[in-house]
């Protein structure tokens, strides 16, 4: 069976049937943790055991300004907006192709590639990479720029990971794969 969406796009029963055994196989949820405040924590601990917690959270202060040098110096210049251009450049579409292909607007799109540089979401970075057409490695690498990643603690993701895998790029039909199974599409009239 086909279904049939406005646009004629098609997707085949067996396809939405693969994403939900892809699903089944590869969605591992996260396991609820507690997290205690740290004042509970030192409820009935010995001055002394406190004054060690205390040290501990100063030492920290250096361990942060070591980070803060780190990133300075391992930073990729440009950020997102420079790998998009890169990548649009590389894979010889238009802007305007690009932006169209990802299922998003010209004004976002003007907002990510402008001297603001607005942060994109997560849907909006995985929008862009399928629209690119990148393969799983470049992939994750392009989402790691915009400071993301796929996970299997995600069914989202595990469906992104299926379409990858499975070589579904046109964010239409991988829209419609995700609403199949009940995920909220990447991407609403151009709102991604």
């Amino acid at each position: 069976m086909l279904y049939c969406l406005p646009g004629d796009i098609m997707i085949d029963e067996k396809v939405i049937e693969g994403l939900r055994e892809y699903l089944k196989d590869h969605y591992t949820p996260l396991q609820a943790s507690v997290c205690l405040p740290a004042a509970s924590l030192l409820t009935g601990v010995s001055l002394t055991k406190a004054n060690k917690v205390v040290g501990k959270a100063l030492s920290l202060r250096s361990i942060s300004d070591e980070a803060s040098e780190y990133i300075q110096k391992h930073r990729k210049p440009g950020g997102f907006s420079h790998a998009l251009d890169s990548k649009r450049k590389e894979k010889g579409l238009s802007p305007a192709k690009l932006y169209k292909s990802a299922n998003i607007d010209r004004r976002r799109y003007s907002k990510y590639m402008g001297p603001e540089g607005k942060h994109p979401s997560k849907n909006t970075v995985i929008s862009f990479a399928l629209a690119l057409r990148l393969e799983r490695p470049e992939f994750d690498e392009f989402l790691e720029i915009a400071g993301y990643s796929l996970s299997n603690a995600s069914s989202r993701d595990v469906c992104i990971m299926y379409c990858l895998e499975n070589g579904y790029y046109d964010i239409l039909e991988v829209n419609v794969l995700l609403f199949e199974v009940g995920i909220e599409p990447l991407s609403r009239d151009n709102n991604a």
